[in-house]
């Protein structure tokens, strides 16, 4: 580039190839302003994403590609982009989410308050009072809604606890301040909640933007962890924040609209682990069925005999057992 961009975009991908397309289209499809470059971390994705993103790069001259040969997971991943930007403003942008017009400075027009630390957008799906009622169910009524929702809202925001990471700005001299996102989280969760904390604790608000909007598909990566080990990952990451912070963690809540529905969610969650942990104790019921059965067979029988008779020809720690098995050697 022959000019320093204005703004630096992070994204991280892990396969989702669709996904991965249509953010990265609606980022140059969508963003007039300001200058920008898009770089791009792929923690060794194994769905033809990497093809994808070369062949991307190589006609879009403002993206820049990191490729891991694993998966170094959310943190990591992410650190690595911003360390390789040099935009005056850093955004982190996940895979699965598709911009809309003026989203970009939409975001960063909000800094012209110093006391702003972070910002980012109201959004479809996410897990706290970012997500906002939507009324359209595919993508070709996104942009209309979103005109729609940007004009009635236009200069609204609010201070909110935490922002999701699947969107968010940031100053690079206040990213630089904090530090970078605590790698201590492995392959994600709690990391946004650790960065909201150790922005208040330096001063700065987090405004959640009324009047920008993002489309986002929610989970894409972590969908695809089986779903006891994606709530082993959420577990020990719990324990790993409030051993952190000495503070208890509590889930976000959603806007008054949501109440029931986010009660509903959690009581889903609560039974489909209970449903999970009560399905692997009849596995190991029916393994250890399995084994007493065994146990008792005349097979079984049969070599514990013959064990008894090999034990009484040739003993344990003996020179005909040390012969035996060197002539095995």
């Amino acid at each position: 580039m022959s000019t320093r961009p204005e703004a630096s975009i992070v994204v991280l991908t892990y396969n989702n190839l669709d996904l991965t397309r249509a953010c990265l289209e609606s980022i140059f499809a969508k963003t007039d302003d300001p200058t920008f470059e898009v770089i791009i971390v792929d923690n060794a994705s194994q769905d033809g994403t990497v093809q994808f993103l070369n062949e991307f790069k190589a006609s879009h001259p403002l993206v820049r590609l990191i490729l891991n040969e694993q998966n170094e997971g959310f943190a990591h991943g992410n650190n690595q982009g911003a360390g390789a930007s040099v935009g005056n403003y850093l955004v982190f942008l996940n895979n699965d989410t598709v911009v809309t017009r003026g989203w970009l400075s939409g975001l960063i027009r909000y800094f012209q308050d110093p006391q702003v630390g972070m910002v980012g957008p109201v959004t479809n799906a996410s897990g706290n009072e970012t997500r906002i009622l939507v009324d359209y169910t595919g993508l070709e009524g996104m942009d209309d809604f979103a005109n729609r929702y940007q004009g009635l809202h236009s200069g609204q925001a609010f201070e909110i606890k935490m922002l999701p990471f699947q969107c968010v700005a940031l100053r690079r001299s206040v990213f630089e301040e904090i530090g970078p996102l605590d790698e201590r989280f492995g392959l994600g969760t709690f990391e946004d909640d650790d960065y909201a904390l150790r922005l208040k604790q330096k001063g700065y608000r987090i405004l959640c933007a009324e009047d920008v909007f993002i489309h986002h598909w929610g989970s894409a990566s972590f969908s695809q962890l089986p779903r006891l080990e994606y709530f082993s990952l959420f577990s020990e990451n719990w324990t790993r924040f409030e051993q952190k912070w000495g503070v208890k963690w509590y889930p976000p809540t959603f806007r008054q609209e949501f109440i029931p529905e986010q009660l509903r969610q959690y009581l889903y969650d609560v039974l489909r682990l209970s449903f999970d942990v009560a399905g692997k104790d009849k596995e190991i019921e029916a393994l250890q069925a399995e084994l007493a059965a065994l146990k008792n067979s005349h097979s079984w029988k049969l070599i514990q005999r013959l064990w008894k008779i090999r034990l009484f020809l040739i003993p344990e720690g003996s020179w005909q057992e040390r012969l035996l098995l060197k002539k095995r050697k």
